[in-house]
């Protein structure tokens, strides 16, 4: 039985940061949380290439007509690559389906919400809507 210092910490810290970037980027454009907070955890929880069909809608429906299409796009290109690396380990570490989801849902569901829980501080709405204008 694994045990729980051999848990990929860096990876769960790298899954997080990274959705949490991706739910700031969601927050900044106005994208519907309801919508792409479920989608986006259970998108990663099922499986990455989901997770990358996900990623791919939000450029298509959020991003597409954005003045800042080239960095929501360079930020998701980033984000793929690093997530598809960190699951791997995660998966790797746990070797049951179910808590293979449960674990992975959760934390990019977390991740979301803290991301566009960043949007309402004062500081870093200003920064996101210089970015947006």
């Amino acid at each position: 039985m694994r045990t729980i210092r051999k848990l990929p910490i860096l990876s769960l810290a790298l899954v997080l940061a990274g959705y949490i970037a991706y739910g700031w980027l969601l927050s900044v454009h106005k994208a519907d949380w309801r919508l792409w907070i479920p989608l986006g955890a259970i998108a990663f929880g099922i499986e990455w290439l989901f997770s990358v069909a996900w990623a791919i809608a939000a450029v298509i429906f959020v991003f597409l007509k954005k003045d800042q299409f080239l960095l929501s796009l360079g930020i998701s290109v980033i984000w793929a690559f690093l997530m598809y690396v960190a699951r791997n380990e995660l998966r790797a570490f746990m070797n049951n389906r179910g808590w293979n989801f449960l674990v992975l849902a959760l934390i990019a569901g977390v991740g979301l919400g803290l991301g566009w829980f960043t949007d309402t501080l004062p500081t870093i709405r200003t920064f996101g809507q210089s970015l947006v204008k």
